[in-house]
């Protein structure tokens, strides 16, 4: 009776973080906008958002800022839909900086926090790739030459992209981003 009572409890909890996060980032009605891999949804930082939303923007942690000041979007797989997974290595590939003012590229362990190995190998930003148009970020636990992030201890990690002060026609709609590819290249030492 208890294992039945538990099990009851942990299924009703996964399915409900489940259906909470495809509200959140899934259809168009529910303001979810899908930029291949990138998700977003028009409502974040918004104090019209539906309860959903502003239930799952708290418990992420987003803290989130008005859409006319940042523009989030976030990737839990690479361009071909598979999850993203700490013990596969990928190239996040920009053919153009992020149309904002500033940007950061972040990534996040499975638990929604930054992961825990001493690396502190966590972000790209603006700041970092200059004036560079086309360039990419290296996701490996092996540390890589040029733009590198560390996903060690992340599990099932995710990559946020934050757009500081995105121009307006982001603004107005997000899906008209140009946003990087995230390319698997090797998984448990097989491409």
């Amino acid at each position: 009776m208890i294992i039945r009572s538990a099990l009851t409890a942990l299924a009703g909890l996964v399915i409900g973080s489940c259906l909470a996060v495809f509200l959140v980032f899934g259809p168009a009605e529910f303001g979810g906008v899908k930029v291949d891999p990138w998700r977003t949804n028009v409502h974040i930082g918004s104090p019209d958002a539906p309860d959903i939303v502003r239930s799952i923007i708290a418990r992420r942690g987003l803290l989130a800022m008005s859409r006319e000041e940042t523009v989030y979007f976030s990737a839990d797989t690479d361009s071909d839909g598979r999850t993203l997974d700490e013990t596969c290595d990928y190239r996040v590939v920009f053919t153009a900086q992020p149309d904002a003012r500033w940007w950061s590229l972040t990534l996040y362990a499975e638990d929604d926090f930054l992961p825990v190995n001493g690396l502190e190998a966590h972000s790209v930003s603006a700041q970092d790739a200059g004036e560079q148009q086309n360039f990419a970020v290296t996701v490996s636990r092996q540390q890589a030459d040029g733009f590198w992030v560390s996903p060690e201890n992340g599990g099932a990690f995710n990559l946020t992209l934050r757009l500081y002060n995105p121009s307006e026609s982001i603004v107005a709609d997000p899906g008209v981003a140009v946003l990087p590819a995230v390319e698997r290249l090797t998984c448990g030492g097989a491409s």
